[in-house]
C-alpha cells in the first residue's frame, strides 16, 4: 500500500504537478486524499456530473471517449503522474471522458470544492490547472497524427508506443505493460482484428513485445521506435 507521502512524491516529480511552482503544488497536495480502486472499477463515466480531479499514482487507468455517434470506447491509457477532471472543473459541465481501473489502482483525488477553494483565494491559479488540459491536448494531437500514418504497420507500432507511454522517449523501468485486449487494440489502431493479431505475433516473434491475456509488454521500445524512421 502506497503511503500518502510516497504518492505525493510520485506526482510531484512527473506529470502535471511537476510543472507548477511549489507553493501551488503544496496547496493541491494538502487537499488531496489517496484512494484505491479495484480492477474493473469505474472512477467516472462519460456524461457523469462534474467533479474533482484524479491523479494516477500507481496501477493502470483506461481512458474512454464518446465524442460522436459511437462509443464509449477505450482510446488511451494513463501513465503515473497524469491528472484528469480539470475540464469539468473549468466548465462545471458533464464529464467528457471516462476513467476505469484495469488493475488495482491508486489515485490522488482533489475534490471540486477544493479546486474552488484554491482559485477563490488565488484566481491566477487557473493558469496552473490549465497546464493539465494542455498536456491532454498534446496527447490528443499526437494520437491523431499517429492515426494518419498510412502504413498500417507503422501506425500500429506508433499507437503501441503511445499506449505504453514511450512514444518519443523510453522512460526508466522498461519493459512497459499495457492492459489491452487485441480487440481493443485493433479498434485503437483502426485495423481489422485479424490484422492486429497478425502484427502482435510478428512483433512478438521479433522480440519487441510479449503478448499475454489482455496485456502487451513492450520489451524493446527503442527498437520499435526505430522502425518508424525506416
Amino acid at each position: 500500500m502506497t503511503t500518502l507521502e510516497h504518492a505525493h512524491a510520485i506526482v510531484a516529480r512527473q506529470g502535471w504537478l511537476s510543472f507548477p511552482p511549489p507553493p501551488f503544488r503544496q496547496k493541491v497536495l494538502e487537499r488531496c486524499r489517496l484512494e484505491t480502486f479495484a480492477a474493473g472499477a469505474t472512477i467516472y463515466s462519460v456524461g457523469d456530473p462534474p467533479g474533482g480531479m484524479y491523479g494516477l499514482v500507481g496501477g493502470k487507468l483506461a481512458i474512454s471517449i464518446a465524442p460522436g455517434e459511437r462509443g464509449p470506447y477505450i482510446a488511451h491509457f494513463a501513465q503515473s503522474g497524469t491528472w484528469f477532471g480539470e475540464a469539468a472543473a473549468f466548465t462545471e459541465q458533464p464529464r467528457r471522458i471516462g476513467l476505469a481501473a484495469t488493475r488495482e489502482t491508486e489515485v490522488l483525488h482533489l475534490p471540486l470544492h477544493a479546486i474552488r477553494e484554491i482559485v477563490a483565494a488565488d484566481p491566477g491559479a487557473w493558469r496552473w490547472f490549465g497546464l493539465a488540459s494542455i498536456a491532454h491536448v498534446d496527447t490528443a494531437v499526437g494520437g491523431a497524427d499517429d492515426l494518419l500514418i498510412r502504413d498500417h504497420v507503422k501506425r500500429f507500432v506508433a499507437v503501441l508506443l503511445r499506449l505504453g507511454g514511450c512514444r518519443y522517449a523510453t522512460p526508466p523501468g522498461a519493459p512497459l505493460e499495457i492492459d489491452v485486449s487485441q480487440e481493443d487494440l485493433a479498434a485503437m489502431t483502426n485495423l481489422a482484428r485479424s490484422t492486429a493479431g497478425a502484427l502482435v505475433h510478428k512483433l512478438q516473434a521479433a522480440g519487441h513485445i510479449e503478448a499475454g491475456y489482455r496485456s502487451i509488454r513492450l520489451l524493446a521500445p527503442d527498437a520499435l521506435r526505430a522502425t518508424l524512421a525506416d
